[in-house]
């Protein structure tokens, strides 16, 4: 579907926000139904968004949602680490890391049991090299991995990466609906995942901070992740390896966290914007995404793709059960791995995790760090 046939234009900003925040205010009030609080807000955000790009109403392709993408996301990302304990982040980030490099490893494997079961044509190496790449880090790992590949082929790489964008909703639709199966609950327990009562007193402490909220008390947590992530531009200029930039604004934001806490006392509000920016987020992948894909050049790689994170997923719940992980670090840990920290840390606030966003992101982190290498030996491997 092209941008030209959408109701409202690529260069009406005002209309696009209008259509994308009132999905947003739909997802948050609609979690708060019985049936909602089964799916989960970014769940309904994220589906809300992909039929309103797919019908038409908004375009798939906008200057805003890049714009989007790479502002508010970063911006969003201090706001949910201000609260967080630097001593829990390393009691907690070890069991994490544990899992995502499990989950990595299951990647792999279903990369080549799906590389072995669907025929992608000559380029089939550098197509299963790239995919697992990013599916391990992040689109920086693909397009490292393309050129240390030598994937040059522009219809065949436009191809793959419109699937992967494909798969990367795919994955999130799946992976958000892990919570809401009683039967994925009761074989994987989790104690983050909190009942109905739970809900309630969690909803009445944020009343009670409603009640303390003023305009200066806002403004500083907005403008202190703006100083980090002017702050952490300048470290990735310095040092200009893959993923330094999220490094940076993940490690300064800790830095405030543990040691500036008289300043994090004067903040108010935080997570909730920070929450906020995640699900507008969520809201531009959704419409970015072109079901029309599926049934064209990259039909072939979404079904790659499937057969990797259904095997990912599957392998992982089972590996879950018998090992005893709590079913939200799998979650958190996969998405890290697949989508990356960015993701990973929308889903953890999504989902009120708040002692989970870090250690995300930091296992996220660490998939940049490994995946290219990845990469390049899967393609060896299967030349």
């Amino acid at each position: 579907m092209e941008n030209t046939v959408s109701i409202i234009s690529a260069d009406n900003t005002i209309q696009i926000l209008t259509v994308i925040f009132l999905v947003v205010i739909f997802g948050v009030y609609a979690e708060k139904t019985s049936i909602g609080k089964k799916i989960s807000a970014p769940l309904i955000i994220l589906l809300m968004s992909l039929i309103v790009g797919n019908i038409g109403i908004l375009p798939m392709k906008s200057d805003i949602y890049d714009g989007i993408q790479s502002l508010l996301v970063p911006i969003a990302i201090p706001l949910l680490l201000f609260r967080v304990d630097l001593k829990k982040v390393v009691q907690q980030s070890g069991s994490l890391l544990f899992v995502f490099l499990l989950a990595a490893l299951i990647t792999v494997i279903g990369a080549l049991l799906a590389s072995s079961l669907l025929d992608l044509g000559e380029m089939e190496a550098q197509i299963v090299s790239v995919l697992t790449a990013s599916n391990i880090g992040g689109s920086a790992n693909f397009v490292a991995t393309s050129q240390a590949v030598g994937f040059t082929d522009s219809s065949i790489y436009l191809s793959t990466l419109t699937a992967d964008a494909i798969g990367a909703v795919i994955f999130l639709i799946l992976l958000m609906a892990l919570p809401v199966m009683s039967l994925v609950t009761r074989f994987v327990p989790s104690k983050y995942i909190v009942s109905k009562e739970q809900r309630k007193t969690l909803d009445t402490e944020i009343k009670d901070a409603v009640s303390s909220v003023t305009l200066p008390s806002v403004i500083l947590p907005i403008a202190s992740s703006l100083v980090i992530c002017t702050l952490a531009g300048i470290v990735a200029e310095i040092i200009p390896i893959s993923g330094m930039f999220i490094i940076a604004v993940t490690l300064l934001s800790l830095v405030v966290a543990n040691f500036a806490k008289k300043l994090v006392a004067r903040m108010s509000f935080e997570f909730e914007l920070g929450t906020l920016f995640m699900y507008i987020f969520f809201a531009t992948i959704g419409v970015s995404a072109d079901l029309n894909e599926m049934f064209g050049p990259a039909l072939f790689i979404v079904g790659f793709l499937l057969i990797l994170m259904v095997f990912h997923l599957a392998v992982l719940l089972v590996i879950g059960h018998w090992l005893k992980i709590d079913l939200a670090e799998l979650m958190i840990a996969s998405c890290a791995c697949i989508l990356g920290p960015t993701a990973a840390a929308a889903i953890a606030a999504g989902q009120g995790w708040k002692d989970l966003i870090s250690p995300g992101m930091l296992v996220g982190v660490l998939g940049y760090a490994i995946a290219t290498f990845i990469g390049v030996g899967i393609n060896y491997l299967l030349t």
